[in-house]
């Protein structure tokens, strides 16, 4: 079954936290169609990750359009804000904290999947982090993700009381600025070899 992986580590959507394909622009998507019909979209596991949901029914990307192909949607995000976008077959994952955008060469399924791998899971998503937040009594509002203040960026922690919630168009314009296309701040832009 597709995207088995996926729903072993985070389960089914919470209730009422799915988006509309058509809203978020996604319903071309094939990859995002299949999820969607096969899992639900929506926010799962107290808001660590989320596909296809009110996180993602936002306009636009904040200002990280610029480094990602025309026409690219996000699909995904994490609670510290890794996003996940789409442009036709295309995926590519965001590292709004620290400036990296990188094109995958998976399929849909493996690149969802691979989400729920313990090393993804735990570096890239931050998983224990999350969950030490929220055990403290942290509860977010569906449309909300984490920002450490200050940001890496800015030599910031991810110290569990340096996190605050924030809304995810504010937490993208907030990051994008972060990394100004002149100076030292510059994105890294990794493209899968063709």
């Amino acid at each position: 079954m597709a995207f088995e992986q996926f729903l072993s580590e985070y389960g089914t959507p919470q209730p009422r936290t799915g988006a509309d394909l058509a809203q978020l622009g996604l319903e071309q998507s094939k990859g995002v169609v299949d999820f969607v019909s096969a899992v639900g979209g929506g926010i799962f596991d107290n808001g660590l990750i989320s596909i296809a949901s009110v996180r993602e029914a936002i306009p636009g990307l904040g200002g990280w359009e610029r480094w990602l192909p025309p026409g690219s949607r996000l699909f995904g995000c994490s609670v510290f804000g890794v996003l996940l976008t789409t442009v036709r077959d295309d995926l590519w994952l965001v590292e709004t904290q620290y400036g990296q955008v990188v094109e995958s060469d998976f399929t849909f399924s493996k690149f969802i999947d691979t989400l729920a791998e313990p090393a993804t899971r735990d570096e890239i998503l931050q998983a224990p982090l999350f969950r030490a937040w929220h055990e403290l009594g942290g509860r977010l509002e569906p449309t909300q993700v984490l920002c450490p203040t200050p940001a890496p960026a800015l030599g910031g922690s991810w110290a569990i009381e340096s996190l605050s919630p924030m809304s995810l168009p504010v937490y993208l314009s907030f990051t994008a600025q972060l990394f100004d296309a002149e100076g030292d701040g510059q994105v890294e832009v990794r493209r899968r070899a063709t």
